[in-house]
């Protein structure tokens, strides 16, 4: 059997091995070249730095003290100018402590006490608090300090268009009468604070004089104990109306009975009546069951705090003068120091 020969290989086989370049990269690999660190800045440096900066401004502040000086004496002499020139303010204060039970007089002589409400005492001294801060309260504070309900703006054309404007683009500001501009003065001006551990109402109002402070506090004050009154009576009223109709269905309206059921209804309308209709601020309206501390004219002005004012004046001359002092000086310094490089170049 003959046997092919072939002078080559017929599959075109290389004999010698692959040899592979590993010091050239693959293709799409190419070494980056390194991006080198510039010199790092030691903490010393820093340190320096922040050294050289504190001792520079030192010497600025050293070299401009005479401008910082007059920065603070300007400060304090338009303080000192300004605050007599302030209006005072005086604060007047009122104490409430709610009464979180009441006495149930049933008959003569067997009055019992018993809880107000069933709720926690501290959620019904805030509802008393938000009690006191409701329009209803305001207003009937309004008409005991004076304001006339019916009350009329009288005022010219251009008032009236500004009026118009304020209605139509801002109507959360617009008054419709002095007497809601009155009420919301005192919406806004009115301070009412509770404190849940001691169970206090504390009612306050600042005004340009301490007895319309006073005045004002005491008659909001007495109208929230006067609805309490007018509630507590329309209560009583209904009850005698009830009594009256159980009276009529059982024994007529000729028995005894009756009668006395009648005279307990007159008697509760009467005291109704009585109490519907404020006073004008008198104290007789508070109840004797509740404790109260009315507010009295204090005559010492709340405002303006001349500490307060002199201090932050001093403070913000001080600070200005200091940041002045060091930008004059380094500007100052700055052609000193070029005129002193270009003679080291020369």
């Amino acid at each position: 059997m003959n046997m092919l020969k072939f002078d080559h290989d017929p599959l075109n086989l290389d004999p010698e091995p692959l040899k592979f370049d590993l010091e050239k990269p693959l293709p799409g690999r190419e070494k980056r070249p390194r991006k080198r660190r510039g010199p790092q800045i030691k903490r010393s440096d820093y340190r320096a730095y922040y050294d050289d900066w504190a001792v520079r401004t030192l010497r600025s502040i050293v070299r401009q003290r005479w401008l910082i000086v007059s920065f603070v004496g300007l400060g304090l002499a338009l303080a000192c100018i300004t605050i007599p020139v302030l209006p005072r303010k005086y604060t007047a204060e009122a104490l409430i402590y709610p009464n979180l039970f009441s006495r149930d007089e049933g008959k003569p002589g067997q009055a019992k006490v018993v809880a107000v409400a069933s709720v926690d005492a501290a959620a019904f001294v805030t509802g008393e608090a938000r009690l006191i801060r409701s329009d209803a309260i305001l207003r009937g504070a309004a008409k005991r300090i004076g304001q006339d309900p019916n009350a009329t703006w009288s005022r010219s054309w251009a008032m009236r268009g500004l009026d118009w404007v304020r209605g139509t683009f801002l109507p959360e500001t617009r008054r419709h009468s002095p007497f809601d501009r009155a009420v919301a003065l005192l919406r806004s001006k009115i301070v009412v604070t509770n404190d849940s551990r001691s169970y206090l109402i504390s009612v306050s109002f600042t005004a340009l004089s301490p007895d319309e402070a006073a005045r004002v506090v005491n008659a909001v004050v007495i109208e929230y104990f006067r609805d309490k009154v007018v509630q507590r009576n329309l209560e009583r009223v209904n009850a005698a109306e009830a009594q009256l109709g159980q009276q009529l269905a059982v024994y007529g309206d000729k028995h005894p009975k009756t009668l006395q059921a009648v005279a307990e209804l007159d008697a509760a309308r009467a005291s109704f009546e009585a109490t519907k209709n404020p006073q004008g601020g008198d104290q007789d309206e508070i109840p004797s069951d509740q404790d109260v501390k009315l507010a009295v004219p204090n005559q010492t002005p709340t405002s303006p705090r001349g500490f307060v004012i002199l201090g932050l004046s001093f403070l913000s001359a001080l600070l200005a003068g200091i940041g002045l002092a060091i930008w004059r000086d380094r500007k100052e310094v700055q052609p000193e120091r070029g005129m002193v490089n270009q003679t080291e170049q020369k």
